[in-house]
C-alpha cells in the first residue's frame, strides 16, 4: 500500500489524533521499491509487511438476523491470513438462526481450509466469566449479556486476545461489498504498520457505504457510528 503520512496531530492529553490520510495505491508491490525519501510525505508498505500484520489480526464480525447470503459475502472478503470471530446475537427462537450461522460457518472453513470461532452473546458462560472478572457494567437486570454491537464488540476483543492475535479489526456484517471488506484488512493493518505506538486505532473514512434503504441501494456517506465518531475528526 502506498498512504500518505499524518499530516497533523491533535493531542488530547496522551492521546495523539492524526489527520486524515489519502490512500494512494491499496497495493504497492511485494516488497519495497527502495528506501523512503528523507522528508518524503508518503510511505509505501509493502505486502508482505502487511501480511506478517494481518496473521496477528483477528477480524470480528458481529451479527444479529442478517441475511446468511450477506455473511457469507463478508466472510468471503476477510483475507485468508486472519482468524475470524463472528459475536451473534441473533434469535434462537422461534427460528434457531443462530445453528444456520454455525452451520454457514463451518461449511466456509471447510471449503477455504482454514479456522474460525463464532459464539453466542447472550450465552450464560460469557456472564459469569465478566461477572467473576468484576465487570458487571456489560449485564442486563436478568445477569444476561446485554443486547448490543459494542457489547458484542468487546466479547470479540476477549476471543482475540483469548487466541493470542496482537491486532483486532471490526467489520459490520451488512456490507455489501466484499472487496471493500479486503480493503477494510489491508488499511487496518498499514495502519498498524506506521503506528508508532502499540496502542494504536485506526479509523476509516468512506467516500459512501452502501446500504439498502426502502428496497434501493443508497450509497451513505456516514454510517451509525461514524455520525458519532468521524464528524468530529474529518474536517
Amino acid at each position: 500500500m502506498r498512504i500518505e503520512l499524518p499530516r497533523e496531530v491533535e493531542r488530547f492529553g496522551a492521546i495523539r489524533f492524526g489527520g486524515l490520510q489519502k490512500v494512494f495505491e491499496l497495493d504497492s508491490g511485494l516488497k519495497r521499491d527502495k528506501l523512503p525519501q528523507k522528508g518524503s510525505t508518503i510511505t509505501q508498505i509493502p505486502y508482505e509487511e502487511l501480511y506478517d500484520i494481518e496473521k496477528d489480526t483477528a477480524i470480528v464480525v458481529p451479527v444479529y438476523k442478517e441475511c446468511l447470503k450477506l455473511v457469507e459475502g463478508v466472510l468471503c472478503g476477510i483475507l485468508h491470513q486472519c482468524l475470524i470471530i463472528i459475536v451473534s446475537n441473533s434469535p434462537i427462537s422461534p427460528i434457531d438462526r443462530y445453528t444456520m450461522e454455525k452451520e454457514a460457518l463451518r461449511a466456509f472453513c471447510i471449503f477455504v481450509n482454514k479456522n474460525a470461532l463464532i459464539v453466542h452473546q447472550k450465552d450464560s458462560l460469557w456472564a459469569k466469566a465478566f461477572k467473576k472478572a468484576g465487570c458487571t457494567s456489560i449485564l442486563n437486570k436478568k445477569r444476561e449479556i446485554r443486547d448490543g454491537k459494542a457489547e458484542g464488540m468487546i466479547i470479540g476483543k476477549m476471543l482475540a486476545r483469548l487466541a493470542g492475535k496482537k491486532y483486532v479489526g471490526f467489520i459490520d456484517s451488512d456490507n455489501y461489498s466484499p472487496g471493500a471488506v479486503s480493503e477494510y484488512v489491508h488499511e487496518y493493518a498499514a495502519g498498524f504498520a506506521i503506528s508508532k505506538s502499540p496502542y494504536a486505532m485506526v479509523r476509516i473514512a468512506w467516500h459512501g457505504k452502501p446500504k439498502i434503504i426502502k428496497s434501493k441501494l443508497f450509497f451513505r456517506k456516514w454510517g451509525r457510528t461514524s455520525e458519532n465518531t468521524n464528524k468530529f475528526l474529518v474536517v
